[in-house]
């Protein structure tokens, strides 16, 4: 098994997580191991609680489990890793009642840099850089999928009405749309 484990130190995040999504309980053992440093350092730095850092922590690995067969082969691993840490941070501010506007916007943005792909991505390495969204359209996106939020509570937060929250939302989805192939969002 010691081995197999030094084997492993050598492959990508794509190629463990496309291991551990064929059921390899050592390639997640992998992708803990190379990242949990980051992850935990990423989170200490925004929230500065041990035990909270400790419980968003395990959230991020238990979302990385539960979300693992909807990772694409052909997405950079390192980009889809921050989504989920983020996105776990945001549900842990959501969840404590405190104003999404309080916690500093730009530090959740700030991807690590060992987590940066400079790809035909953005910063999130989930959607295109050519994409030519607006501003208040990728926020719009991202609280819309990644955090999950209502157009109420996207208006709440870009401080606008629910009705151009969804027009913010509808336009993006439109421009995304030549970017991907039926097949891809499946």
């Amino acid at each position: 098994m010691n081995n197999n484990k030094k084997s492993y130190i050598s492959l990508s995040g794509a190629e463990l997580m496309i291991l551990y999504q064929e059921g390899d309980i050592e390639a997640f053992n992998c992708l803990y191991e190379k990242y949990k440093s980051l992850v935990y350092g990423y989170l200490y730095k925004r929230v500065n609680n041990r035990g909270e850092v400790d419980e968003i922590f395990q959230a991020v690995f238990l979302r990385l489990h539960q979300s693992r067969l909807s990772y694409k082969e052909k997405f950079p691993f390192e980009p889809w890793l921050f989504a989920v840490l983020r996105n776990s941070l945001i549900d842990y501010y959501r969840s404590k009642k405190k104003e999404y506007n309080d916690v500093a916007l730009d530090s959740l943005e700030e991807t690590p840099a060992a987590l940066q792909v400079a790809e035909q991505h953005n910063m999130n390495g989930l959607l295109p850089v050519d994409a030519d969204l607006s501003k208040g359209q990728r926020q719009a996106i991202e609280l819309r999928y990644g955090a999950d939020f209502s157009f109420e509570e996207i208006a709440d937060t870009l401080k606008t009405t629910p009705a151009n929250a969804r027009k913010l939302v509808s336009r993006a989805l439109n421009k995304l749309r030549k970017f991907f192939k039926p097949e891809d969002m499946l």
